[in-house]
């Protein structure tokens, strides 16, 4: 059986000569303002982030938000996107006459859901080279929609369920049997299981978000020595969306045969987020916007086991998907 682990790498513009600094006692705050305080689904909405009692020469920030319930629509310069985090870099290049306080930046989002928002923030900033700012944060919440539909909301998300007509997502994902990897995510849609011979059904319950989707489940019963695939389709209820979620499914005499974890994955000179982890298999990473490879070691449990490592070179800026593949000794 083979096993796809999935990697976003961002190469980020870094400034080597603020990667040295020392504590100042200069003491700034750092806060996020809104050009409105309630909007509608589908109204646009500007967040500024502003500098206060200090003024900064370079800094490097990144800016969470809600991505259940907005969407972000700016393009600018130097900013990198990695989900519901946008990192923004910037320094003075006139060298130091340049120095900026107040606004630092403006970003335009759009509200797609109702309820309530929260916007923080965090970052470095440098008053001169090797100067770091000691920063105070404030965060920012938003409101979306009137209060009745704030409190719909949230009575739905108290129940669990998703009643959006065009909704194809599964709530949750069991079996009667342990071992399913990666652990369920309604966005994750390939999973992978190793059995032993003698067991020939599976039982499979999935939930979905909306309890009126239609959910179709096959594959899951007579299985046969070798790979085996379920498949579990969501259509929604208006017949407008489908999603399929799969289990492969390795059936076999000798399960060490069958095993493609991996044992050690390390990335040169670099962190994984989340830290690795066999029963993940979906990772981030930040590089130097200078590399254009980068080294993964990459150890299967099973020393027969056969490892295949695609779109680690020839890097650009911005998003890059690196996929690793380990195929177990059995090749199933």
């Amino acid at each position: 059986m083979k096993r796809k682990l999935i990697f976003l790498f961002i190469l980020l513009l870094i400034v080597s000569s603020y990667l040295k600094f020392s504590y100042a006692s200069e003491i700034g705050k750092v806060y996020i303002e809104t050009n409105k305080e309630i909007i509608e689904k589908g109204e646009e909405i500007e967040i500024t982030v502003n500098l206060k009692d200090a003024k900064t020469t370079a800094f490097s920030f990144s800016l969470y938000f809600d991505d259940t319930k907005l969407e972000y629509i700016s393009n600018l310069e130097n900013t990198n996107v990695i989900g519901n985090r946008i990192i923004f870099v910037w320094h003075d290049v006139s060298g130091g006459s340049g120095a900026k306080d107040g606004e630092l930046a403006k970003f335009k989002f759009r509200a797609k859901e109702n309820g309530t928002a929260d916007f923080t923030i965090e970052g470095e900033f440098f008053y001169n080279i090797g100067s770091l700012i000691e920063s105070n944060f404030e965060a920012k919440q938003i409101q979306i929609g009137k209060e009745e539909s704030i409190l719909n909301m949230q009575l739905q998300e108290e129940l669990g369920t998703d009643f959006t007509s065009s909704n194809a997502e599964l709530k949750s994902l069991r079996l009667d049997i342990e071992g399913i990897t990666p652990n369920f995510e309604k966005d994750i849609y390939e999973y992978y299981l190793t059995i032993p011979n003698n067991i020939r059904d599976i039982e499979v319950l999935a939930t979905c978000e909306n309890p009126n989707a239609n959910v179709e489940i096959g594959g899951n019963t007579d299985l046969k020595e070798g790979l085996n695939v379920i498949n579990i389709i969501v259509t929604s209820e208006d017949k407008t969306a489908q999603k399929t979620y799969t289990i492969q499914v390795t059936k076999t005499a000798n399960l060490e045969l069958a095993n493609n974890n991996l044992e050690i994955l390390a990335i040169e000179n670099t962190l994984l987020y989340p830290p690795f982890d066999m029963a993940n298999t979906n990772y981030k990473a930040e590089i130097s916007s200078k590399l254009d490879r980068i080294n993964i070691l990459a150890i299967p449990q099973n020393e027969s086991g056969v490892v295949k490592i695609n779109g680690n070179s020839n890097l650009k800026q911005g998003n890059n998907l690196i996929t690793i593949v380990v195929t177990a000794p059995n090749r199933f």
